[in-house]
């Protein structure tokens, strides 16, 4: 593995947990308010009832994902760069 490539790789995984802590705040945690249980096997929102829960939420959750993902990616690899002074290849 090329010495440039280490910032990138480890901004796109800090992005992923990121993304994984965003998405149980935003989806998980909107479930357990409306009084239901979140199924990771189906990856919905099943209320008391039998119900699935649709949140309101799941439309603005993706549109934050991808800015929060490469938000986070880029802020991360530049900061390793700069801490560890690695040159960016041309």
């Amino acid at each position: 593995m090329n010495r440039t490539s280490i910032p990138t790789l480890l901004g796109v995984f800090s992005s992923l947990f990121a993304i994984w802590a965003l998405h149980i705040y935003l989806v998980v945690d909107d479930c357990l308010d409306h009084g239901g249980a979140f199924n990771n096997d189906i990856g919905k929102c099943v209320l008391e009832n039998g119900q699935y829960y649709e949140s309101s939420l799941a439309t603005l959750a993706v549109v934050l994902y991808f800015i929060v993902g490469f938000a986070v990616s880029f802020i991360v690899s530049t900061i390793i760069r700069k801490l560890f002074k690695i040159e960016r290849k041309s």
